[in-house]
């Protein structure tokens, strides 16, 4: 059976990302946060896609089938932005220029987080404890916080309430230490192609939306362009670095 303070510490790494954005969405902060914190989850999205998403998906379905899968899911949500009533020219970047844009990718990109998170947790469930275990667990903890904390700011972009995002945290967070807790008592050997096809998808929503809304958008904008490039260059060097010490 995995600890329950492995589980703990993974639950309540992804709330402090979550709760740490929350303060962006308040109307004293300066807009210019929510756009840093913004660009900062773009260059997030971008490491995890590349370093460990794709790689994962061409692992487990095969390098057509793997890129297939991305190229698949970045054209339905460039389909689905043009059904949204044009929601770029509704709400750019940070800055809503008018109407209220579509709300269908805040939902996908949340449920393409709990599934990546689910997966991740029937994974280290799944590990016998010892050192494959904790290797795995250092490797889910490093980019928790930075999973909730790009979902509470895109749902604050897209004017979510405060306790929406909190809830909305709590459920993501409570996502890998759920499925690391199933994964314990039960065989999970034979998802393999389904973790394949969940982090192809995962991988496509991550490269769509930091393209599309958080990392475009923003850097043509001249106004604090150099911070907003600063800030998704930290955020892609820091799960990266994340991502490889945890499989070092």
């Amino acid at each position: 059976m995995i600890s329950f303070t492995l589980l703990a510490v993974l639950f309540l790494a992804g709330l402090a990302g979550g709760l740490i954005a929350l303060p962006m969405k308040s109307s004293k902060a300066k807009t210019s946060w929510l756009c840093l914190g913004g660009t900062f989850a773009g260059g997030a999205f971008l490491a995890t896609a590349f370093f460990e998403l794709g790689p994962e998906s061409v692992e487990s379905l095969g390098p057509w089938g793997g890129f297939g899968a991305i190229v698949f899911t970045m054209g339905f949500l460039f389909w689905l932005d043009r059904q949204g009533h044009h929601a770029h020219a509704e709400m750019h970047g940070c800055h809503p220029h008018g109407g209220k844009g579509t709300l269908a990718k805040p939902w996908i990109l949340g449920g393409m987080l709990g599934f990546h998170s689910l997966l991740e947790g029937l994974a280290l469930g799944s590990v016998s404890a010892g050192a494959a275990q904790d290797a795995l667990a250092l490797a889910i903890l490093f980019h928790k916080a930075t999973d909730t904390f790009a979902l509470a700011v895109t749902l604050s972009r897209y004017g979510f309430s405060g306790g929406k995002i909190i809830l909305a945290t709590v459920l993501l967070s409570l996502a890998s230490p759920g499925g690391a807790w199933l994964a314990s008592g039960v065989n999970v050997g034979d998802l393999e192609i389904l973790h394949g096809i969940f982090a192809s998808a995962t991988c496509g929503t991550f490269l769509y939306l930091a393209g599309s809304d958080l990392l475009i958008p923003e850097l043509r904008e001249r106004e604090g362009r150099r911070w907003k490039g600063l800030a998704a260059a930290v955020g892609f060097g820091a799960v990266a670095a994340a991502i490889f010490l945890g499989h070092g």
